[in-house]
């Protein structure tokens, strides 16, 4: 039996909605699904919608394990407030200890407001960043959509701080875990791992910059530990269809050198994977879409790929325990 949590995201958002949708269309046998968060907008989608409804009884009948996290009396679709953002950031440590107690396969996290998080004082950046402080570990941001996979060296910080956050130790860390990752949760055994340049036509052999010597640095590394590993790539040309075919995997110096091709390439299938924890964490490749909250219109197609995902990933990560971790 895969045990799989959720935590259901900001409640003002279309987090409810798509869980809900998404529990409806996907709930494979062997799988134990367990949701944290605030009942209130799975109520309040119930009463305009049938589909709403039939989640509402699934959840009272136990056929989904339903866990309430920060009661609410009331709820305003679509906007930021502190109240929210505390059910969201609970909800998420609710789940994380979940898994930390050995109770989870996998953990899914709808979208969250990082605006109304910080405003109920929980300073975060992120899940990403949540993640990696309630395990204790370092972690690498992975999204992938089918074969694409590109992990990102840094994430939620402004241009202008890329630069200095890049050191060589810092690189070979990500790319460490995307290549464990790529072995044990993708199930792929030689892996072969691209590595993008940060500055145009990859610093022009450090005319154009010298960040490419640090990225250099980390890629020898690499290799010396036995890891197919090119770079550094020239980024504007590192997504043409012809170099994909190289690839499993990407490491991309900044979010949107990374999230631009794969949303171009893949958006609405994308998933969000946590490399470097115990057990896997996805999520969708989209965020709160406060403007059509509460509509009813959300499209649950990413979180369903994130459901399966987790669910698949978990699988290959069982039987490969032990099998290939470096």
């Amino acid at each position: 039996m895969i045990k799989i949590v959720i935590s259901s995201g900001d409640p003002s958002g279309i987090g409810p909605e798509i869980v809900a949708k998404s529990l409806l269309k996907y709930h494979p046998p062997q799988v134990a699904i367990k949701v944290f968060g605030a009942l209130l907008p799975f109520r309040m989608l119930a009463q305009k919608f049938a589909w709403a409804n039939s989640f509402i009884n699934l959840v009272e009948e136990n056929v989904i394990e339903f866990v309430e996290v920060g009661y609410l009396k009331n709820l305003e679709w679509g906007r930021v407030g502190a109240r929210y953002g505390d059910v969201a950031f609970r909800s998420i440590v609710e789940a994380v200890n979940c898994a930390r107690q050995g109770n989870a396969d996998a953990i899914i996290t709808a979208p969250i407001s990082k605006e109304a998080m910080q405003l109920a004082g929980h300073n975060y950046p992120g899940h990403t960043e949540i993640l990696s402080n309630s395990f204790g570990v370092d972690v690498t941001m992975m999204l992938f959509s089918g074969r694409l996979r590109i992990s990102l060296a840094t994430t939620h910080i402004p241009i202008r701080q890329v630069t200095g956050a890049l050191d060589d130790k810092m690189l070979l860390g990500h790319i460490l875990r995307t290549y464990d990752a790529l072995r044990n949760w993708f199930g792929i055994a030689e892996p072969t791992i691209g590595v993008l340049g940060l500055n145009p036509h990859a610093g022009e052999g450090g005319r154009i910059g010298e960040e490419e010597y640090i990225i250099s640095a980390a890629i020898k590394s690499a290799a010396e530990r036995g890891i197919h590993i090119i770079g550094p790539l020239v980024p504007d040309v590192a997504f043409l269809p012809e170099k994909r075919r190289k690839f499993d995997a990407y490491l991309a110096m900044y979010h949107d050198q990374g999230l631009i091709p794969l949303k171009t390439i893949g958006f609405r299938r994308g998933v969000n994977i946590t490399l470097g924890l115990p057990i896997p964490r996805t999520s969708p490749d989209h965020g709160t879409a406060f403007d059509i909250a509460g509509r009813g219109i959300a499209s649950p197609r990413s979180f369903i790929n994130a459901m399966r995902s987790a669910v698949k990933i978990a699988k290959i990560a069982r039987r490969n325990q032990g099998k290939f971790i470096s």
